[in-house]
């Protein structure tokens, strides 16, 4: 298999998802550390205008989303399957509505200023990560929570929560791992790392056990690569094959599309189509320092639009 790329950085709460899903699979992989805010001049050659973070490289391929990035890593390496046929439709919907109901949830509370830790450490970094954000949203469709809201919100998940474990089993929905243990995680994770609301997971024992058990995975260790050498591997390489076809019957197969998220970070990957199914859309495109990659995204919670009509 073709080395995984993780291209991210450390404060990212998906990357944090990112990590723990690759570790938790006992998976080998190389670290590309991106800046926090734009230019990315590293990454963006590889993903066009995609903003989030992370994305992984596979050779030519790059994958974007956390979301994709599990359907990626699902059969390689070791344990068991974030998708259990008994729990599929349960585990998907709940990461689903974690990855962004309970995600703009964690952004309220963890930027309050009693929990924001060390998160802007550099000085200046606070006002040039607002500027670039303010940037990133623009053409956002998500509401954004009251501190008040956030609070009630987060304060009856965690009863909720709490009541699933008390029964003693390891993970949500059982003796495994899946898809919405990753995607609660990394929401947990990031709420906490400031340091400032501890106690709320010290009132929930059960909470706190399983948050250490996943957080274990987040701490493993991994191998650095620079960016250039990222950039350096996909020019060396060849996309993968796809399988082609459309099932949109006004976006034909070959035609130039812009792909990007619907809801925030709405910048379009620009591209010539190779596949879109009920699952995945996948183009081609190609940078001087990549030469052809071809760049796949989830077709839950991303857009189309075909640039020839």
């Amino acid at each position: 298999m073709t080395e995984l790329i993780l291209h991210h950085y450390p404060e990212s709460l998906f990357s944090e998802k990112a990590r723990a899903m690759l570790n938790a699979k006992g998976l080998a992989w190389r670290s590309v550390i991106i800046p926090m805010i734009m230019p990315r001049p590293d990454t963006i050659p590889l993903t066009g205008g995609y903003r989030r973070t992370p994305v992984m490289q596979v050779g030519a391929d790059v994958y974007c989303d956390t979301a994709l990035i599990a359907a990626y890593l699902d059969d390689k390496g070791t344990g068991p399957t974030f998708f259990p046929a008994a729990h599929r439709l349960a585990a998907q919907t709940l990461a689903r509505w974690v990855d962004t109901e309970l995600f703009w949830c964690s952004v309220t509370l963890r930027f309050l200023p009693e929990n924001m830790g060390n998160f802007f450490a550099e000085p200046g970094s606070a006002a040039a990560f607002a500027e670039d954000r303010a940037n990133f949203a623009q053409g956002a469709v998500v509401r954004r929570f009251s501190v008040d809201e956030a609070v009630a919100c987060y304060a009856t998940f965690l009863g909720e929560m709490e009541a699933q474990l008390a029964d003693g089993r390891a993970y949500l929905f059982g003796a495994d791992w899946s898809i919405a243990d990753f995607s609660v995680y990394h929401v947990l994770w990031f709420i906490h790392a400031g340091g400032g609301m501890l106690d709320w997971l010290e009132r929930h024992p059960h909470v706190a056990a399983w948050h250490a058990r996943m957080r274990s995975y987040g701490e493993k260790p991994w191998h650095d690569l620079s960016g250039p050498d990222a950039l350096a591997i996909a020019l060396a390489s060849e996309p993968e094959a796809v399988e082609h076809g459309s099932d949109m019957p006004e976006i034909s197969v070959g035609s130039l599309v812009d792909v990007g998220p619907l809801d925030y970070g709405v910048m379009p990957t620009r591209g010539t189509l190779l596949k879109c199914d009920v699952a995945t859309i996948v183009i081609r495109r190609e940078h001087t320092l990549t030469g052809p990659v071809n760049v796949h995204f989830p077709r839950h919670g991303f857009g189309i639009k075909n640039l020839l009509s």
